[in-house]
């Protein structure tokens, strides 16, 4: 493969890596952000603020939702390389206007704008990676664009959380521009080999409505699980770990970091094999996770454990999703790569909503609690939906 081929596909993980820290860097910011734009409510009423705070997660996660239906029907006509550069140069604008918001408010609707091209570009980006790889492995190309998502989670992440102690967060999420920046300026450069016109074309495949809701019920609700506890990670691990203080906001986004990046490269391998196997013991790892969180003081290790155990769900639905999506969407390939990004955000969407009544109404104890549901409804509809595909 030329090595021109090789720096686009390295660009289009970059654009992974920026949506991983724009997105996930929120929610381990969350004090920082609180106090910077709800002063007053943060020192009175610490908990209502966080969960207010938590609405930016929320409104970037609708924003992934609506554009999954939107950014397609105005890309449809584009071929994949002006589709990318459009999705890398939207996420680039919104995302730096939200570092100079002066209000909450204005960050909510900023948040929402720049996630509107979010799930385009991961599920066209994956496209593109297999077309310059010469293959039709979506399983590894998800993987290798999630692959810069979920590496986000272990070095991004965590080290710009730390780093929002003694930097602004506004500085830092202003700096995050540059990795949209990469793939808009290699995507001007190099050209990308486009088959997916042609693969709708030749696809005649049925869409089977009864297992398409059911796989993305699935997704979504345990989605909602895993980040009903994600976007509140500080004040959930601030209670799991008892009198462990070292597990900081920072070391348990880098726990959720790692398990993001086990998930996505199991995934990946097995995905284009058994992308049912994939997808549930995702799930069934997440609920693993929040079982551990549940455990009242159960240190630092354990409360580790969990979140890494929860970055493995939301690491290993993206390659297992897309390919069963596509096998359900054939003959919409674009939207069908496009769900696993959307139906994750939904989940996020629902799980920060979630996440913010069980905080506000009953403190950190009942997050996990909330999450293990969610994540036993999840892995109920997948096994029901396994039992409908398979007749």
């Amino acid at each position: 493969m030329k090595p021109s081929r090789w720096i686009l596909i390295a660009a289009l993980a970059c654009g992974g890596f920026g949506i991983g820290v724009s997105e996930f860097l929120v929610m381990g910011l969350l004090p920082q952000i609180a106090t910077d734009l709800l002063p007053e409510l943060m020192r009175s009423h610490r908990d209502a603020a966080l969960a207010a705070t938590g609405g930016l997660a929320s409104a970037y996660a609708l924003g992934v939702v609506v554009g999954i239906f939107m950014t397609p029907l105005l890309v449809r006509r584009m071929s994949e390389r002006h589709a990318l550069m459009v999705c890398a140069g939207s996420m680039l604008l919104w995302t730096l206007l939200t570092a100079f918001a002066p209000t909450l408010a204005f960050a909510i609707v900023l948040r929402f704008l720049s996630a509107l091209t979010h799930a385009s570009f991961i599920g066209v980006g994956a496209m593109a990676v297999a077309h310059l790889m010469g293959s039709n492995s979506y399983g590894r190309g998800s993987a290798i664009v999630h692959g810069g998502l979920a590496l986000a989670n272990l070095a991004g992440v965590p080290a710009l959380t730390a780093l929002g102690s003694v930097v602004d967060w506004r500085t830092i999420l202003g700096a995050c521009t540059l990795f949209f920046a990469a793939p808009f300026a290699a995507l001007i450069a190099i050209d990308v080999p486009d088959r997916g016109h042609a693969a709708v074309a030749k696809s005649t495949a049925r869409i089977r409505r009864r297992s398409l809701l059911l796989v993305l019920g699935a997704a979504v609700v345990s989605a909602a699980g895993g980040f009903a506890i994600v976007t509140y990670v500080a004040p959930v691990t601030l209670w799991a770990r008892g009198g462990d203080a070292w597990l900081s906001a920072a070391i348990a986004m880098l726990a959720f970091g790692i398990g993001m990046n086990i998930g996505n490269f199991v995934a990946g391998l097995v995905a284009d094999r058994a992308a049912g196997l994939a997808f549930g013991g995702a799930i069934f790892a997440g609920a693993a996770g929040a079982a551990l969180l549940v455990v009242p003081g159960i240190g630092g290790v354990g409360a580790g454990l969990g979140v890494l155990l929860i970055g493995v769900l939301l690491g290993g639905q993206g390659p297992a999703g897309q390919v069963l999506y596509l096998r359900e969407l054939a003959r919409f390939p674009r939207l069908a790569s496009s769900l696993p990004s959307g139906t994750g955000n939904m989940g996020s969407f629902v799980g920060a909503l979630v996440g913010a009544g069980l905080l506000a109404g009953f403190g950190p104890a009942a997050v996990p609690v909330g999450a293990i549901a969610l994540l036993g409804a999840g892995l109920l509809i997948f096994v029901i939906y396994a039992r409908v595909a398979r007749r």
